[in-house]
């Protein structure tokens, strides 16, 4: 079988695993920040299940970076999989008894294995050529668009595996993830990782970082991230605690949002290959800001679900445009490690948003949680002027 077979057979495998993988980001997304609510000892800290589900992103995506280049693709996403397995039991098993805190232990697993889902895309633009690596991105993308198609179904099915409501949602993602890791093992993945530019020579991070468009590149991400972030986490708790729309409802409006956060991956990398990296970003930009001014406009169930639509694509946006971006600047050996930078930005910027998220919206409530988020895309306007 010819090297360009193989590579895109991993490529399709990883899909597939990013599939699975993102069962938990799914899950997390629709049920932490009730289950939060019905665990925490007081309401501001409904949201922080959530909240520590990204600082458990934020705190493994350096490491796991570094494991990635000592130990290859293979073994590490195959054993953070198990680790999140086990983080499911634990859940599950935290609901049961009613405790908070081992709760919030199983989700800083969860999320630990969201950091290495997000790296899965990294992992694929080694496998594609220079002038693919968007396509490339959003392909991988394309796997979380299944996982939001599916999970939600699945957490409501084994709602009641077990006594205590939606313990067996939770115990139902330790199979998914096991079997996710015995798929990863048969992959033709990388046992170490290979850099695409073989004779550039290694430049410092500070040299790197230095770069505007690097600087583009995080920054992108990072707001787009921390909007999305600030203004999801805080919807379940507005929509269903707040104003008292079903669980259904609230189920089916994360769901939406998770769908028009991916369903664009089966273009937005082509369309950035074919219109530009900067256009995209505009984009992005143009279309969060939608979301918060729909937001402000009402509180009825089509104003959060048209919201939400409008804050996932743009979100995409920014993320498949970050990410192509940055990893078409990346040479050398200093590669793994700015992506590591990267990822610790970008989900640090994540969690302190998710964080925020409660106390902003017990305190000055839902209209003006969601003008705060104008203050990360002024970040991303600022960087894509500077970097002209």
């Amino acid at each position: 079988m010819s090297d360009s077979k193989i590579r895109y057979g991993a490529l399709t495998g990883l899909v597939v695993v990013t599939c699975l993988g993102s069962f938990g980001q799914i899950t997390m997304a629709t049920l932490a920040g009730i289950m939060g609510s019905r665990l925490s000892p007081a309401p501001e800290l409904a949201t922080l299940p959530v909240t520590v589900g990204i600082i458990g992103i934020a705190a493994a995506s350096w490491p796991l970076a570094l494991a990635r280049k000592r130990f290859g693709d293979r073994l590490v996403f195959a054993a953070v999989l198990l680790w999140a397995a086990l983080g499911g039991i634990i859940q599950a098993a935290a609901i049961s008894e009613g405790s908070f805190v081992v709760f919030l232990c199983g989700c800083f697993m969860l999320g630990n294995n969201m950091a290495m889902v997000a790296q899965y895309r990294f992992a694929a633009t080694e496998l594609v050529p220079y002038s693919y690596i968007s396509r490339a991105v959003s392909f991988i993308m394309v796997g979380t668009l299944l996982a939001a198609l599916i999970a939600p179904s699945v957490a409501l099915l084994n709602r009641n595996l077990f006594e205590i409501d939606f313990a067996g949602s939770f115990a139902a993602l330790s199979g998914v993830f096991i079997v996710a890791a015995i798929l990863v093992a048969f992959l033709p993945l990388a046992t170490s990782v290979k850099f695409r530019d073989k004779q550039a020579t290694a430049s410092s991070i500070s040299t790197l970082l230095a770069d505007k468009d690097i600087q583009l590149a995080i920054v992108a991400a990072a707001a787009g991230y921390g909007v999305m972030s600030l203004i999801m986490t805080a919807t379940p708790i507005s929509m269903h605690v707040m104003n008292g729309h079903s669980v259904e409802a609230t189920a089916g409006t994360i769901r939406l949002h998770i769908l028009a956060m991916f369903t664009p991956s089966l273009f937005s990398g082509w369309l950035i290959a074919k219109l530009g990296l900067r256009r995209m970003l505009w984009a992005g930009i143009l279309l969060q800001l939608t979301c918060i001014v729909i937001a402000i406009g009402g509180n009825d169930v089509w104003h959060y679900r048209a919201a939400l639509i409008m804050l996932g694509i743009g979100w995409n946006l920014l993320y498949v445009g970050g990410t192509t971006l940055l990893a078409r600047r990346i040479h050398g050996s200093e590669g793994v490690r700015l992506q590591g930078i990267n990822e610790f930005v970008v989900f640090g910027t994540m969690a302190l948003s998710s964080l925020s998220a409660g106390g902003l919206l017990y305190s000055v409530g839902w209209e003006w949680t969601n003008l705060a988020a104008l203050a990360l895309l002024m970040l991303i306007v600022i960087s894509l002027l500077r970097s002209r």
